[in-house]
């Protein structure tokens, strides 16, 4: 029988460093590193917490009105609905109790500029946008989301940033990016 000194084969040979073998430690545990450390003498890793710093979270999930729909599910009717009234496919009168006024004079007088313009003569009744491909709701306070949905169909995706308020029962969209 020939013993073999050799290092394990799965093993570095070691260069003369007293490392602690960690799979002799009681209960295989392994070591712990030190947490404070500093970048260079005398500069922290971890900056302090400035003074007037807010931090976000802690708070309770806002709440809202039971005979509120969805906000996700309702995020998904208003975007398209939005979507179309800004390309002219449809009227912006059927919007006129989900979309604040001037939000919808906006996209109204955006829909008619589409509907003029010679490149969108070619596509009458051409379905450019088909379905919606994600939706995105944050809480913002008891009674407010921010929504985000995604529209796809034609050449292009399209995305639509919206503010929702809870108003006499019923989502109001009180701002609208488009992108």
């Amino acid at each position: 029988m020939t013993t073999d000194s050799s290092p394990e084969p799965n093993r570095p040979p070691s260069r003369g460093l007293d490392r602690p073998d960690l799979r002799a430690l009681p209960g295989g545990e392994q070591l712990c590193l030190p947490y404070e450390y500093e970048v260079s003498p005398g500069v922290p890793a971890e900056p302090p917490v400035p003074m007037l710093l807010h931090l976000v979270g802690g708070t309770p999930e806002p709440r809202f009105d039971p005979r509120l729909p969805d906000p996700g599910r309702w995020t998904a009717k208003i975007a398209r609905a939005v979507a179309e009234v800004a390309i002219g496919a449809r009227p912006p009168g059927q919007l006129t109790s989900h979309v604040d006024r001037g939000v919808l004079a906006v996209l109204a007088r955006r829909g008619q500029a589409v509907a003029r313009h010679p490149s969108s003569r070619m596509q009458r009744g051409v379905a450019r946008l088909r379905a919606v491909r994600a939706v995105r709701v944050c809480p913002v306070t008891d009674g407010v989301v921010e929504c985000s949905a995604v529209l796809v169909g034609g050449e292009r995706a399209q995305a639509i940033a919206l503010r929702l308020e809870a108003v006499d029962g019923r989502w109001l969209a009180t701002a609208v990016q488009l992108g």
